[in-house]
Parts: C-alpha cells; structure tokens; sequence
C-alpha cells in the first residue's frame, strides 16, 4: 500500500506549521534533529508514515520530502507551497526591501537552487540571488559560475535574517568583505 496525496498532503501542511512555529530556517542542525525525533513520536506524523514506511524510511521522507523543499515554499516555489502559511515576502517584496522601490522582478525570470530572479531598472539588469543567513556561498558559487560562463550582468546576493534571529553584524561585515573581494554586492534583509 502506498501513501494517498491526501495523506501526503495532511502531514506536508502539518510539517510546515510547526517548521513555521519553530523558524525552521534558522536552526542549527541539532535542533532540527531534534525537530525530527519530535515529528516521528507524533501520531499525525510518524504515526501515520510508519504505516507505509519503516522508522527510517520515514525519517528520511521527512527530511529529503517536505523539508527540502521548505526555503523555496516559504516564498511560493515548489510542490508544496499551497502549504505554507504565512509565506514570507516573495521576489518583489523582497527585492523592494533590499534595493528600493525603482526595481522589477522581470517575469518568467524565477530560478531555484538557490532562489534567483531577473531585476530591472530602466536598462539596467541584474541577477538577484537570496538565502537564508548562512547561506552566502551558495549564492556566490552560482554568481561567480554564471560570470564564468560569460554572463556579464551583474549579481546583487541578498542574505536574509529574521526578527527572530537577526544576522550579526559581524556576519554582516564577514559578508561584505566577502562581496568586495569577489566584485559582488551582497544586501541584508531581515524578513518580516
């Protein structure tokens, strides 16, 4: 027997609520960990998976499923998006946050891994690139990669904190030096 969409769909809505409650995005990897042990003791969870799926196979649906994909649903990208339920600030809004209102979010310009749109101003074009604070070199690779390549359109990497847990601000100079030396701009945004 196999997990109906239903079912698979009831234990997603349930992970992210409590990823949301928890600010998954800035978890360190124990607490995740403990986050998981927690998802499994839970009848609605691992209750429920366990009936398709040894502990371990569970666990890992769990972690390579729904939570993989959590960063890019939080802003409307993927699978299980319908899931999330206060989805922070999409493209625009955080490209306004970031840059300033004179800026669009070309159409159809939407990436993943890691989340990137085309922006516009006028004739200006740049790539802009976001991820969780933590994450600036998985923003940079992409944007030195693409330079590599021959895209010579400029790359602005955005780190995104949270009121939560906002980004340090030796982290935040850290980021700079990192952004100056690589010839990136690289913003900081706390997200709502």
């Amino acid at each position: 027997m196999s997990m109906s969409k239903d079912l698979e769909d009831k234990i997603a809505k349930k992970l992210f609520a409590d990823a949301e409650a928890l600010g998954w995005s800035y978890l360190t990897g124990d607490q995740r960990s403990a986050a998981y042990s927690q998802w499994m003791d839970d009848p609605e969870v691992g209750g429920r998976l366990r009936e398709f799926l040894s502990n371990e196979k569970a666990r890992v649906w769990i972690k390579d499923g729904p939570m993989k994909e959590y960063a890019r649903a939080r802003y409307g990208v993927g699978k299980y998006a319908q899931y999330v339920e206060n989805p922070a600030a999409g493209a625009r809004d955080l490209v306004e946050r970031a840059l300033g209102p004179n800026w669009e979010v070309v159409p159809g310009s939407r990436k993943i891994k890691p989340l990137r749109v085309l922006i516009r101003r006028g004739e200006d074009e740049r790539h802009f690139a976001w991820a969780p604070s933590g994450q600036l070199k998985h923003l940079a690779w992409v944007a030195i990669k693409a330079e590599a390549s021959g895209d010579a359109r400029p790359w602005v990497l955005c780190v995104v904190g949270s009121f939560e847990k906002p980004i340090p601000a030796d982290e935040r100079a850290a980021d700079r030096r990192i952004g100056a030396r690589c010839q990136l701009e690289i913003v900081h945004v706390d997200d709502l």
